[in-house]
């Protein structure tokens, strides 16, 4: 009994370290600059909870637009991974074809390769497709990058890997196509594994900055870590309520995200992990 209030006290004390960043976050995003950097940083708002910062950042600062175009591109690149990845991992999970183990080896060794040495060859293809600063320049390459399409396919590969050969077989007695089986009996079965790669590859395109400060050069298609960071270096005295309200925004849809599907995302670690 005590080792497990220890525990529970540990787990507490540690979750409430976590949190002081953003309790500090939420609370100056209402604040002045010098009332930020007072004595009493951590108090409540003098003034109350006055929405002056909000307003003037998604007035002078588009960053409405900013949150449209990283929802837009998280989107688009979420549906993208999921198509090839679980198509890839059901490939290369439920066929035996020449080459298979080579083929794998090959696409996981390019996981080792920097996404930095991609970049300067990538935008120069962007710039012969006439795709800087568009939508598809922001989605497409990124699917070589980290958490891309080599990595989400490893991941469901282990994924579908659970899924007995037994069902498969029966399917395809019934005259059942290999394109229905995996969309209505082998997706269907994985939907914990999915969630997992979608709140990665997510995670990782929302807040991604190198690749759109290389390839976007139109304020109007700026992402959010973008307008962040030019809410440091284009003014010259930084408003740091601003900053605050900006930080606090970007972050709240991956809290909401996480908070929904915390259950189906710990149970689809797991399972990842035990195959």
């Amino acid at each position: 009994m005590i080792k497990k209030i220890a525990l529970y006290l540990i787990l507490t004390i540690c979750a409430a370290i976590f949190l002081v960043p953003f309790y500090f976050m939420f609370m100056g995003s209402f604040k002045a600059t010098s009332e930020i950097f007072s004595i009493n940083f951590v108090s409540l708002p003098k003034h109350g909870f006055k929405l002056y910062n909000y307003v003037d950042l998604f007035r002078d600062a588009q960053f409405g637009q900013s949150l449209a175009n990283s929802f837009i591109v998280s989107t688009s690149y979420i549906l993208l991974i999921l198509l090839f990845s679980s198509l890839g991992g059901f490939a290369f999970s439920k066929y035996r074809f020449p080459g298979r183990n080579i083929l794998f080896i090959v696409l996981l060794s390019t996981i080792m390769l920097p996404p930095q040495i991609t970049y300067i060859p990538l935008f120069i293809l962007m710039s012969k497709l006439k795709w800087v600063s568009t939508y598809y320049a922001l989605v497409i390459p990124r699917m070589l990058h980290e958490f891309g399409l080599p990595f989400t396919i490893f991941l469901m590969r282990q994924y579908i890997g659970f899924v007995p050969n037994d069902i498969l077989d029966s399917a395809r007695t019934d005259g059942c196509r290999e394109f229905r089986i995996y969309a209505q009996i082998v997706l269907p079965m994985v939907k914990p594994g999915l969630l997992v790669v979608g709140l990665i590859v997510f995670m990782a395109s929302w807040n991604d900055f190198m690749w759109p400060l290389i390839i976007v050069n139109k304020q109007e298609m700026y992402t959010v870590s973008l307008t962040v960071a030019r809410l440091f270096g284009t003014q010259r005295e930084v408003q740091w309520g601003q900053v605050m309200a900006a930080c606090f925004m970007s972050s709240l849809p991956l809290i909401i995200i996480f908070v929904i599907f915390r259950k189906t995302f710990i149970s689809g670690i797991t399972a990842g992990a035990l195959k």
